[in-house]
């Protein structure tokens, strides 16, 4: 086409015809001038080559160092390198951040991530399996009653309160939850909870069965006496106490769940809107809470499936769903 440029006077006609920009047909009508139709085949790019690049051995010693201290950065790399039994490589800080850039291993999460790659998969331990294998069990709770789940946590330290503990019931079949805040995590408050939702239990014409706790010294054995006050409420109430396995507490899923909802859904906001002067105070907006979370606010688990915990809870009783949300009962 550029021959053709002799015998058609206008070049721009010919740039049109060959569709490419004015820019590009000058530059091969010149590498044509210059060296024929040689010089209108593609030329094979050759990669630059930066004089001050960090020569191939020493970028290995570098990779090579990095595997066996992922967390140095490239000060420390460059000063470990230049000792006798490192090799005494001269490379500086510089050099050696441009290495690790080029490799995508310029922030330690980088390079710890890259040394997991490097290593062989390792077989799971049984911890391990179990916690995983928990995720896809499901608590045997046929009716509401038959399993609450109970746990403790500390919430903070409020000015002029000090610490506040929140002790958590679900019911394991429904959903149904409760929660009564305290100044301590101890056998008294533990037990004065359980009382006081077995009362709840009472209240609305079911038997709570059994309780599901973690080990800790607030909750006693699983083999209740008269002798642990926590043991003791459960003797006197007919409730059976089950524990979850030492140092397995996703086995207590359901309280933690709740504890979960709770801190991020009431505490995280009322903590920040309101500045408490009692626990009484705070435990009037947790009930509050309470009832919008029992009755009105859909649950998307296996039992609940859109419902609220209080129409699964009172199924049998279809007549109680007609009466307005509860106080809790004392």
């Amino acid at each position: 086409m550029i021959l053709d440029s002799r015998k058609i006077h206008s070049r721009r006609e010919i740039a049109s015809r060959c569709q490419m920009s004015h820019t590009t047909f000058y530059k091969f009508l010149s590498r044509y001038k210059e060296q024929g139709e040689d010089g209108l085949h593609d030329k094979e790019r050759v990669p630059t080559i930066r004089p001050n690049q960090t020569p191939p051995d020493v970028e290995e010693a570098i990779l090579a160092f990095v595997q066996d201290h992922p967390a140095y950065g490239p000060k420390r790399i460059s000063d470990e390198l230049r000792l006798p039994e490192n090799g005494a490589i001269l490379v500086g800080e510089t050099a050696v951040y441009g290495v690790l850039k080029r490799n995508d291993l310029n922030t330690r999460k980088k390079r710890l991530k890259w040394i997991d790659s490097l290593q062989p998969p390792q077989e799971k331990t049984a911890w391990e399996l179990d916690k995983e294998a928990s995720q896809h069990r499901h608590v045997h709770a046929p009716q509401p009653g038959y399993l609450m789940s109970q746990d403790g946590k500390l919430i903070g330290r409020l000015a002029g309160i000090g610490k506040v503990y929140v002790q958590v019931g679900i019911d394991c079949h429904s959903s149904f939850g409760w929660a009564k805040l305290y100044t301590d995590k101890t056998a008294d408050s533990s037990a004065d909870f359980l009382k006081y939702v077995n009362h709840n239990y009472e209240y609305m014409r079911v038997k709570l069965q059994r309780v599901l706790t973690d080990n800790g010294k607030e909750y006693g054995s699983s083999e209740p006496t008269y002798d642990h006050h926590f043991g003791a409420t459960c003797l006197i109430h007919g409730i059976k106490h089950k524990t979850t396995k030492v140092k397995h507490p996703w086995t207590n899923g359901y309280a933690e769940r709740f504890i979960q909802t709770l801190y991020q859904e009431f505490f995280q906001v009322a903590l920040r809107r309101k500045k408490y002067t009692s626990i009484e105070e705070l435990q009037l907006d947790l009930d509050q809470y309470l009832r919008y979370y029992n009755w009105q606010r859909p649950h998307r688990g296996r039992r609940t499936r859109g419902r609220t915990p209080a129409q699964v809870f009172f199924v049998p009783n279809q007549e109680q769903l007609l009466l307005p949300a509860p106080k809790a009962v004392a």
